[in-house]
């Protein structure tokens, strides 16, 4: 593993760079030595017509009757050809440090605001960030929302 800081998009993060793929939650915790409580995933659901982000701590999943009693309309996870057309990445390589997720309605994961910091995808299939949970929250300015199990 090779590390350095950098600034994505105005934020500062340390880069974890693996010489294996880390586009699940496991692999990720695996490679980096992060449980997988402090893994973060940014998720794409549709939800009626339009599109909105979730960042979901690793251990959980988004609960998609919860979050259609929330909006009042189907939820479903979208589809891996509409997270490369709306995000610009392959599944398992999204990362919320990325101005088309920032373009987005984003929902937050509560159980994530009370760490200290995260370890996220970055957009790579092979590296992962970490980044200051206030960091994420000043970039992203997401609803808290509790739409996960």
């Amino acid at each position: 593993m090779r590390i350095w800081k950098e600034v994505v998009d105005g934020v500062e993060v340390e880069v974890m760079e693996f010489d294996d793929t880390v586009e699940t939650v496991e692999k990720a915790s695996r490679l980096s030595g992060y449980p997988r409580t402090l893994i973060v995933k940014t998720l794409l659901l549709k939800v009626g017509e339009r599109y909105l982000a979730a960042v979901v701590r690793g251990d959980r999943r988004v609960d998609l009757n919860k979050a259609e009693k929330v909006f009042g309309k189907r939820v479903s996870l979208a589809r891996p050809n509409e997270v490369r057309s709306i995000l610009g990445v392959d599944v398992g390589a999204v990362t919320p440090i990325s101005a088309r997720v920032k373009s987005l309605q984003v929902v937050l994961d509560p159980a994530i605001a009370t760490q200290e910091f995260v370890v996220c995808g970055s957009g790579s299939l092979n590296r992962l960030y970490q980044v200051r949970v206030q960091d994420l929250l000043n970039y992203l300015k997401p609803m808290l929302l509790d739409i996960f199990k």
